[in-house]
């Protein structure tokens, strides 16, 4: 799929469990994402140096989202003319790309790689505590929806274009995702998605009306998202930037507990 720079090779999927143990050794906390792709939730690739003893992990999504893991700087450093021929191909093809950085070592990589044409990002990733416990917020006058084919048509946040774009298509979110809509008549002014689901584990995305703000539609919407997650068995997480005091501030409210600090690279 890529040019020649660097020795990188595609792994088959019918590793995943000792793949997953891999990742997990050097980025306890990696992205949702990664499952979504090795599960097949979503289209995508996984790159390793070694076949039999992987050290570095490469995985790209079909929508330009990347994510890099590795433990020594020195071994990184072997696949970063790989990382910049994917980077060229983006660049040629109007493609987006954006890595999401596994630890310091990657991130090291990844400036001395491509520094020069790339924008950081700073963002916090939590993950929902299962001690958490609430009484679910109510609103007279709102009702709440499980996403569905009349909500997307509707959305002003998440249209059939968001679906196509993280998830191929609306009906592969619509069989494999969760989505929490709050309508007032048949306006969306609250929602809350799966940007990207696994087996066990939901990265949740969340929107209101701006006019709508501040009345506790979020927190309503978020609480939904989180029952009917749990009740799929499958554990919700957030990411947010780290100026987006919004997000954090409501991410703690609803029982949300930080795992790590991160950084992401992007194309301006």
């Amino acid at each position: 799929m890529f040019g020649k720079g660097g020795a990188m090779h595609l792994l088959e999927k019918q590793r995943t469990a000792s793949i997953k143990e891999g990742i997990r050794q050097i980025d306890p906390a990696y992205p949702v994402f990664v499952d979504a792709v090795m599960e097949g939730f979503i289209q995508g690739d996984l790159y390793v140096d070694d076949a039999v003893h992987p050290r570095i992990y490469f995985l790209e999504t079909a929508c330009g989202i990347y994510y890099v893991a590795g433990k020594r700087e020195e071994e990184l450093s072997h696949c970063s003319a790989f990382i910049v021929d994917v980077y060229e191909r983006q660049r040629r093809q109007n493609g987006r790309f954006t890595v999401f950085s596994a630890n310091q070592s990657t991130d090291v990589m990844m400036k001395k790689c491509l520094g020069s044409h790339l924008n950081e990002m700073e963002r916090h990733a939590y993950v929902f505590s299962q001690a958490k416990s609430y009484v679910l917020a109510t609103h007279s006058g709102y009702r709440v929806e499980r996403t569905n084919e009349q909500v997307i048509k509707a959305s002003r946040a998440f249209p059939p274009s968001y679906y196509e774009a993280y998830w191929g298509r609306a009906a592969r979110f619509l069989s494999k995702g969760i989505g929490v809509a709050i309508l007032d008549g048949e306006n969306v002014v609250s929602e809350c998605v799966s940007i990207f689901s696994s087996e066990d584990r939901v990265e949740i995305d969340i929107w209101t009306e701006e006019a709508c703000r501040g009345k506790g539609l979020a927190q309503l919407a978020g609480q939904q998202m989180i029952k009917s997650c749990l009740e799929n068995k499958r554990t919700p997480h957030w990411d947010c930037d780290v100026h987006n005091l919004t997000s954090i501030k409501l991410a703690e409210k609803l029982g949300f507990q930080r795992t790590k600090t991160y950084r992401l690279f992007y194309c301006s």
